[in-house]
């Protein structure tokens, strides 16, 4: 009887570890945003826990190369430079994946070494909530490589502004006459391939919802001020 009774207490030791080794530990509560500190953890965890996430270096949401466009092995990148990470996924514009803060261009070369870097004016681009591809070509015809960065504007179209890449690989913003942006439909929120119209112009679409109609914008390259400006304006 007693044997019996031992292998049963046995039984049911075994059971009862065996039980609570599958169970998944409770994390404690996550630290309030106010308590973390600019890295994006708390200071006691950056201290004692290894696995806290931290981020070295810059973020590149946007990785391009330029072999095709400038005969170099060198690539083109948009980088978050400082600001912060975070996951919002309340439906919305910004729903999903988000970086928010400071963005550069940067330029590299086949060995990852940075060969120019320029910050991006952060009152126009200041936030990011998927990667994403540039699109090149000539708009001016002036020999460069153009191209839009975006941002989000509103459900029917974004805005862009336009920069070229010089031969010395300067990035330079490309003015347009009378206004900040380009307002355009179509494209990605942060991109766009605007279409080549005549030897030094481009052409975008853009919907109207005041009017439930698409038109299109066509501008032209004015040499002698060094901008573009919009030459005409149809409806679609």
């Amino acid at each position: 009887m007693r044997q019996l009774r031992a292998v049963l207490m046995l039984f049911f030791v075994l059971i009862l570890t065996a039980c609570q080794s599958s169970n998944l530990s409770e994390s404690a509560p996550l630290a309030k945003e106010s308590e973390r500190s600019n890295n994006g953890f708390t200071n006691h965890e950056a201290d004692t826990n290894p696995t806290a996430i931290q981020i070295q270096g810059p973020m590149t949401v946007s990785h391009n190369p330029l072999l095709a466009y400038v005969g170099e092995d060198i690539y083109l990148d948009v980088s978050m430079v400082e600001g912060r990470y975070f996951e919002d996924w309340n439906p919305g514009a910004f729903m999903g994946r988000n970086w928010n803060g400071s963005f550069q261009f940067i330029i590299r070369d086949a060995a990852d070494q940075i060969v120019r870097q320029f910050d991006i004016d952060s009152s126009f681009f200041q936030q990011v909530n998927q990667f994403f591809e540039l699109s090149f070509a000539d708009y001016n015809g002036d020999g460069n490589m153009d191209f839009a960065l975006g941002q989000y504007g509103t459900s029917n179209g974004n805005f862009y502004q336009l920069y070229t890449i010089r031969e010395d690989y300067s990035i330079e913003r490309l003015v347009i006459a009378g206004r900040q942006e380009l307002f355009a439909s179509g494209g990605s929120r942060n991109a766009i391939e605007l279409q080549i119209w005549g030897d030094h112009g481009f052409e975008l679409d853009y919907y109207d919802n005041s009017e439930g109609k698409t038109f299109t914008n066509r501008y032209i390259w004015e040499k002698a001020n060094n901008q573009f400006r919009l030459l005409e304006t149809s409806e679609k």
